[in-house]
């Protein structure tokens, strides 16, 4: 382990200490009434339960479907405890009896209101506009909002549910009271957008292109757990693995009034609009990949289930200055077509003028059993002319984990820390095959995700192979044009050499990750001990094939001696090479290792920027 593994206990006791005062938070739990907060009982979920007469019926179906011993084992429970009333109002309006309620349906009311994570339980002050970071017992997330009523704050789990009291701490958890069982929605993404109302048109277009056909399945019924295992013992770690593969999507979609304000009013008129910037192939056939209306569908899709707290990256690694300049890219269901989302939700903002369009925060994150919808102020298209020399012509810096929707589905990208991936592991591991096309490696390799954000780590996240890997990436795809790339990765003794390729064309000779910035190899000098703030030095490392971390990253080293990374020796940029990128397409980076010793291949982050634009670049 290199020296970002001695700060990984330090962040442990920070982030302690800051659990105990209180970190920030979008929630101002103030404007909750101060009685109805921070109580300590001494009990378990389920016995404060038991003993708390307005929860008795909460406590009575957790007994009675046998899950009373689950929530008495030690652990970190977050319950949303549902009271008497709310319990007596549910079953009058489902038209149930006590007596009618089967062990499962009871069960699945108590796996709804709980929430189970390896190290911590989440307060109020950590509520967010949006969904919580982990899943319910029943593998679905719950979502938060705020409001008034007269001049009391209100917080609401899943719109219906008001929080009563909150806080409750126990010895396994948290209790958080409602009122209202929490019911997230059964519906698929078209019936949601059928009953939502306001969405008419584009359930009918989303219906009539056949992509609500296509987005059926909660889960992968083809993946198999090929390790036969969810704890993969390797190399002296402990490693989380999926047991399913889970499925999820994310629309954006325009209200049927602003579609009627730009003439689209049926589905002829919709594709009459959108034959102005995705052709005129196939008119008439809705469910032709190629149909101007099935790609206009198709570019509001995403392929992972995000509510709009889950579009970037909120943790320490982003550089304070740079936190509104945040940025992350993801391909659409128009194959090869990107998304730009900055910070303040908005999408694909210019470069020329600033401007943008925006998902309305009040009126998305609407919940269906697949995925999460989002409105839009505007039309939203990808026009080519305008994505192509303005909108994206500009340095794509992403993430390794950006490039892989499964790991945002199956709650991994940004959940390999210590803080949230399962208890007694060292991070996650994915068999060969989970990641489909995006993400494959040889049976030699051993793969491992880890984070923490106190490395010098984009995002705070990384990809480590071990062994004798084989991997390739199928990176997020670019529009046509000329462009450098580069990887982004720390050095350090545990890394070995590997051999890089590019679309399959091998990329120079074996880069030695090995190699610190301070090797006269590479030639890292900080910019406060030159006479030029670096200039020089940046040019000179250039000529080797190297660059300094960018500033706009940020190594937050577990509260100590913070710094921009570009200050960090051991955090580097590798310049792989240029190339020209005839149309769209998908493109892969493959790594194999050429080290006897089987040391390992470290990936950060990739970026790739235009060339015309390498002479103006600036350091963030």
């Amino acid at each position: 382990m290199d020296k970002r593994y001695l700060s990984a206990i330090k962040a442990w006791a920070v982030g302690l200490l800051f659990a105990c005062v209180g970190g920030l938070s979008s929630c101002n739990s103030d404007d909750i009434k101060e009685d109805a907060m921070y109580t300590f009982t001494g009990e378990t979920v389920a016995s404060f339960c038991e003993k708390t007469p307005e929860l008795s019926l909460f406590y009575k179906l957790m007994d009675e479907c046998g899950e009373t011993a689950l929530l008495e084992v030690y652990g970190h429970f977050t319950c949303f405890a549902p009271t008497n009333d709310a319990i007596n109002k549910y079953l009058t309006e489902k038209g149930l009896s006590w007596d009618g309620l089967s062990s499962e349906q009871k069960q699945k009311i108590v796996y709804n209101s709980v929430i189970r994570n390896a190290t911590k339980e989440i307060l109020v002050d950590e509520f967010e506009e949006g969904a919580l970071s982990e899943p319910t017992l029943s593998d679905r997330y719950l979502l938060i909002s705020f409001g008034k009523e007269g001049e009391e704050r209100r917080i609401y789990v899943n719109e219906k549910s008001t929080l009563i009291s909150g806080d409750h701490e126990v010895h396994n958890g948290v209790v958080h009271i409602v009122d209202e069982v929490i019911e997230p929605s059964e519906k698929t993404l078209l019936e949601t957008l059928k009953a939502h109302g306001g969405f008419e048109l584009w359930a009918e277009a989303y219906e009539a292109s056949g992509w609500a056909d296509e987005m059926t399945e909660l889960y992968d019924p083809d993946y198999v757990n090929s390790f036969n295992t969810d704890r993969y013992q390797i190399i002296g770690l402990v490693l989380a693995v999926p047991e399913k593969l889970k499925l999820g999507y994310t629309l954006f979609c325009e209200p049927d009034e602003l579609l009627k304000q730009n003439g689209i009013t049926d589905l002829s008129s919709m594709e009459n609009y959108a034959r102005t910037y995705y052709g005129s192939e196939d008119l008439g056939n809705y469910k032709s990949k190629n149909n101007p209306l099935n790609r206009f569908i198709a570019y509001h899709m995403l392929n992972r289930q995000m509510a709009t707290n889950s579009f970037l990256y909120t943790g320490e690694t982003t550089n304070p200055d740079y936190a509104n300049e945040r940025t992350e890219y993801y391909e659409t269901m128009y194959t090869y077509r990107l998304i730009k989302i900055k910070a303040g939700n908005r999408l694909n903002a210019k470069n020329s003028d600033n401007t943008s369009l925006r998902v309305i925060e009040k009126e998305s994150n609407v919940d269906a059993i697949n995925g999460f919808i989002h409105t839009l102020d505007g039309i939203l298209v990808y026009d080519e002319e305008v994505m192509e020399r303005d909108v994206l012509h500009e340095r794509i810096r992403f993430d390794f984990f950006a490039c892989i929707p499964h790991l945002t589905n199956n709650n991994i990208r940004w959940k390999c820390y210590s803080s949230t991936r399962p208890e007694g592991t060292s991070g996650y591991t994915v068999t060969p095959e989970f990641c489909g096309e995006y993400f494959t490696y040889n049976d030699a390799g051993v793969c491992v995700f880890q984070a923490e954000d106190s490395w010098a780590d984009y995002q705070g996240d990384e990809l480590v192979m071990q062994e004798s890997y084989d991997f390739t990436l199928r990176m997020i795809p670019l529009p046509p044009g000329d462009y450098e790339m580069r990887i982004g990765y720390n050095s350090g003794g545990t890394r070995g050499m590997g051999q890089m390729y590019v679309d399959g064309n091998i990329a120079g000779t074996p880069v030695d990750l090995r190699i610190n910035g301070d090797d006269p190899r590479v030639g890292w000098v900080k910019d406060s001990e030159t006479n030029d703030d670096g200039v020089e030095n940046d040019k000179m490392m250039r000529n080797r094939g190297y660059m300094k971390a960018p500033e706009a990253l940020w190594y937050w080293h577990g509260g100590w001696d913070n710094v921009p990374m570009r200050d960090v020796s051991f955090a580097l940029r590798y310049i792989v090479g240029q190339y020209h990128f005839e149309e769209y397409g998908a493109h892969t980076f493959r790594a194999r290792s050429v080290d006897f010793k089987g040391r390992g291949f470290q990936l950060d982050y990739i970026e790739f920027i235009p060339t015309d634009m390498i002479r103006d670049e600036g350091r963030d």
